[in-house]
Order: structure tokens, then sequence, then C-alpha cells
């Protein structure tokens, strides 16, 4: 598969080399069948390429890959201005769960509760595919942590019972007691978490535009009253 990503035989004779080689062929052909581009395909493998190299400097092989050195490289690159993540780190959470799941590292050694765990990962994608900031994903996970527990109560989450209409309802409800400026949040955060469930397969594409921005009258607010001097000017002409 790496013959279709790149071009150079140099750069695929030293990604082979690498202590990733044996995996990416398989995790190339992974992304590409998820329908990424092959040009996110080449940024996400020369982003693997450059975290392992600095695992190696750390003195950790692959195997040893987890989420605290994970947060520690990530932490030690520098964001835009915007807070978005530099492209060292883009593509990261593709990696680590596909090595999690071809048994390379080691599966956690404390379970979380599933709802917990659902939303650590719901931050992982925001920080590592979205690129957004912390306070926008402490935003988002309260909002989402609520849209679980309307679903599900603290049951374990059954995404393929989710339905529409409890979608809307939960950001109708949501967004009825918000300021007008912050009313779009709750539309905003459950339709992110929705695409994340999607990117994770547990529901089908589509399902996420249940979640409609609520009604925006621009202007619905009564007109300021005309001060005395306005009317006599307007009885003047």
């Amino acid at each position: 598969m790496l013959e279709h990503t790149f071009v150079r035989t140099s750069v695929i004779a030293r990604l082979r080399r690498g202590p990733l080689g044996p995996y990416l062929d398989d995790l190339a052909t992974t992304l590409h069948h998820q329908g990424y581009a092959p040009s996110s395909i080449q940024l996400y493998l020369r982003t693997a390429e450059h975290y392992t190299q600095w695992l190696q400097g750390q003195g950790y092989g692959v195997s040893e890959m987890d989420g605290a050195l994970l947060q520690r490289y990530v932490s030690g690159l520098t964001r835009s201005r915007s807070g978005k993540l530099p492209k060292a780190a883009q593509g990261l959470s593709h990696l680590v769960r596909f090595l999690h799941q071809h048994g390379v590292v080691s599966p956690r050694p404390a379970e979380l509760p599933p709802i917990e765990q659902w939303l650590v990962d719901y931050d992982a994608y925001l920080e590592q595919v979205a690129g957004l900031a912390l306070s926008t994903r402490q935003g988002y996970r309260r909002i989402v942590r609520r849209f679980i527990a309307a679903c599900f109560g603290g049951e374990t989450p059954d995404w393929s019972s989710l339905l529409a209409s409890r979608i809307t309802a939960f950001v109708g409800q949501e967004s009825a007691w918000r300021q007008r400026s912050s009313r779009q949040l709750p539309a905003v955060a459950v339709r992110s978490f929705l695409r994340f469930l999607v990117f994770r397969g547990a529901i089908r594409p589509g399902l996420e535009a249940a979640a409609p921005d609520p009604p925006q009258w621009r202007h619905a607010s009564l007109p300021s009253r005309l001060t005395p001097e306005e009317v006599e000017r307007v009885l003047a002409v």
C-alpha cells in the first residue's frame, strides 16, 4: 500500500526500515478504506514516523506506547495561534488505535466505565483529529456527558438504538434555557460527538443531521422607541 501512497522509493524504504515498518502498509490500507485522501494518509504516516523517532529518543519502544507518552509528545509541540495542533500531531489517534487493535501495544491496565471511556476517546478525537483547544473540548464534553445520560442513563451506551427524535429533543431542551449567544453550542457539540461516532463506526452516517441549530431571528426584539427630538424631525418632514 505504501507504493500507492508515496512516489519516492527512498521515502518508502526509509519508512519500512523504521520501528513501524512492519505495520505501515496495513495502517495505510486501513486509512484508505476509511475514506482518507492519499495526501492525508501521507501526512498521518509521516506523523507516525516522527512520533516513533521521538519515542526512541526517550528510550521507549513501539510496544510501550501509551496515552501518557502521547500526551507528553503532543504537549511539547508548538501550537498555532488558533490553538490547532501542528501537523506533527495530526493522525496519531489512528496509529494508537491501530496498534491496540493489532495487539502491538498492550491494553490499558485499568478499564474505565464505558461512558467514561467513550468520553476519553472523544476528547482524544477532538484534540488529535479536530485540533480543538482545551477550553472548547471541556465545553463539548460537559454537553456530551449530559447527552449520553439523557439517552442511556447510567447504562452502557447502545448506539444502535439511538434515535433521531431523541437527539433533536435533547438539543432543543439544552438550547431552550441558554442565552442567544450560546444557543447553538448544544447542536454544535452533539453534532461533533455524532461525527465521532460515525468515525468510530458506531452509528450510520447522516444521523448527525438530527441535531439542528435552534432558530435565530435577527431583529426579533422590538425596536427602540424614538426620542422626542426624532419625533419632531419626523413630523417636520
